[in-house]
């Protein structure tokens, strides 16, 4: 049975004994909050966040702290902030912890509702000063966490830029509470859109500003990656062979990508065998129809000036701005307005190696392009 279970996974974060590497990353980000200070985790979707937010969550649990973990997700309203708190404390404490958190609890005052379902706009936010001292209640857990039991707490708050939604000042909210903790709690901050986390952290007029410092999540080491994949195979009675050096090479260190087309290398190596230059043909040809309806929503929704400059920055022929030069100033300015705005959702990256200086996050969507799938566009 073990001979013939598929090892990769790609769908959902890996178990932290899964994870590549990230060693480096972790410690540093418990070493700030033992410190007393808050980090910043800013990178795109599937890129290896949240497995590696698990892994300082177990090592932070190990140390001795309380540990919450808070997935923001889609909020709206204050009062589903408010209540995604609540919920991570009482699902994820244990022991005396949990049995002092059910006494909190019932100190907390209740979040509201009007009516029960959801709230137009303009009432939301006349409801806003209704719905702020339920969520400074569930804000100051770590602080009275602190005073009862003498226990720090590691805070992390996962796709923080999505509070954006449920008002411009939910950030101010939350530092009024938080900027007291002093010694009760630590926190990081993770987010997925550049953009966003840059507004709330790097824009001097935003409650966040300076407050928390950033950790860079990069691509995989090529000879971490090739390790994990052989070994895998391997004790999987299995030879990646040939297949491993493009595997590596198309994968670019990208996490999911990365294991999404071992997983299906692997289903095309029998058990005893070696994967070869056919297998590896035919392993990519069922990624990119596996990922063809994404790739083509992706493009799709981009404006004209975004889909040429994701193209120059894929096929990495020629410097990003050589175009807009022999065109005038509008043409360089149109396109560095698509690069800034491609930079913030982040489907690029800088990267000092590439002739454009930049590279697509996504390698597939890189490799989709240059092979001509995305079709024919305009002023190409």
């Amino acid at each position: 049975m073990l001979a013939s279970m598929n090892p990769f996974r790609y769908s959902e974060p890996v178990p932290v004994e899964e994870l590549i590497d990230r060693d480096g990353e972790s410690e540093l980000l418990l070493a700030r909050a033992e410190e007393g200070n808050n980090s910043r985790v800013v990178a795109p979707r599937r890129f290896g966040k949240t497995s590696l937010l698990r892994r300082v969550i177990e090592d932070a649990d190990k140390a001795g702290w309380a540990t919450v973990y808070v997935d923001f997700f889609g909020v709206l309203t204050l009062t589903d902030i408010a209540e995604r708190i609540e919920r991570a404390y009482s699902e994820q404490l244990q022991g005396k912890l949990a049995s002092w958190f059910a006494g909190a609890r019932r100190r907390l005052r209740p979040t509201f509702h009007a009516g029960g379902g959801a709230l137009p706009a303009g009432i939301e936010v006349a409801l806003d000063a209704q719905a702020e001292p339920p969520l400074l209640d569930r804000l100051a857990l770590p602080r009275r966490l602190h005073e009862r039991q003498g226990t720090r707490t590691l805070v992390v708050f996962d796709e923080f830029q999505d509070l954006l939604a449920a008002g411009d000042r939910v950030d101010a909210v939350i530092r009024s509470e938080i900027q007291h903790h002093g010694d009760a709690a630590s926190y990081v901050f993770a987010g997925s859109h550049v953009g966003m986390m840059r507004e709330l952290f790097a824009d001097r007029r935003r409650a966040f500003y300076g407050q928390a410092a950033p950790v860079e999540l990069p691509p995989l080491l090529a000879e971490d990656v090739a390790t994990y994949v052989a070994s895998r195979f391997e004790r999987f009675e299995r030879d990646v062979g040939q297949a491993l050096e493009p595997l590596l090479a198309l994968g670019a260190g990208h996490p999911q990508r990365t294991m999404l087309l071992a997983h299906a290398l692997f289903e095309l190596t029998p058990r005893a065998g070696t994967a070869t230059e056919e297998s590896w043909q035919l392993a990519y040809e069922a990624v990119m129809r596996q990922v063809g309806d994404e790739l083509r929503a992706i493009w799709s929704a981009l404006p004209t000036g975004q889909r040429r400059a994701l193209t120059v920055v894929a096929e990495n022929s020629a410097p990003l701005y050589a175009s807009g030069r022999s065109h005038g100033g509008s043409r360089g300015g149109a396109v560095r307005s698509a690069i800034r705005v491609l930079e913030e959702r982040g489907e690029i990256t800088p990267d000092r190696a590439a002739r454009t200086g930049y590279r697509l996050t996504d390698p597939l969507l890189a490799a989709w392009i240059v092979d001509g799938r995305a079709g024919t566009y305009a002023g190409k």
